[in-house]
């Protein structure tokens, strides 16, 4: 994991950025060659991407990536400092709950209430009723999910 850590810190600050917004999500999995977890335009996050695939960070499949292994994920999330671990994934959380279409937000309901959870200390009331209301749904859908498991 430190060898992995090591390479990223070589990459320049933006790229590094890119590498340490992508470790927060869960949804990494299923990254898109564009992004808006970090200031930087679509090009420049997709050549970030590239120079993961080419060091073998990343895969890169039609327009999804991934990390080729777990351990790199898990050495680019402890880049970001510990106390900023939380408001980076509530950051990372709203912007996907902005983003994703209805239907990918209905498919990724668990992962998003989770990264905005994360944050929830340092969030204004109008934004915890909406998280509120967010946790119920995804309440409703892993009681549904559990009771059509047991049927």
């Amino acid at each position: 994991e430190r060898a992995y850590a090591s390479s990223i810190e070589e990459f320049d600050d933006g790229t590094a950025a890119t590498m340490e917004s992508s470790s927060t999500s869960l949804l990494s999995s299923d990254l898109t060659l564009t992004d808006h977890s970090t200031d930087r335009d679509d090009s420049s996050y997709a050549s970030s991407v590239e120079e993961f695939e080419g060091e073998g960070l990343f895969e890169v499949d039609d327009e999804e990536c991934r990390f080729m292994h777990d351990q790199i994920q898990s050495a680019a999330f402890e880049l970001i400092s510990p106390d900023q671990r939380d408001s980076f994934r509530g950051r990372i959380g709203r912007i996907l709950l902005q983003s994703l279409p209805s239907e990918e937000l209905e498919a990724s309901l668990f992962e998003v209430v989770s990264l905005l959870n994360c944050a929830a200390i340092n969030i204004t009331d109008e934004e915890r009723d909406e998280l509120a209301e967010l946790n119920l749904k995804a309440g409703v859908k892993a009681s549904e999910n559990a009771a059509f498991d047991t049927a």
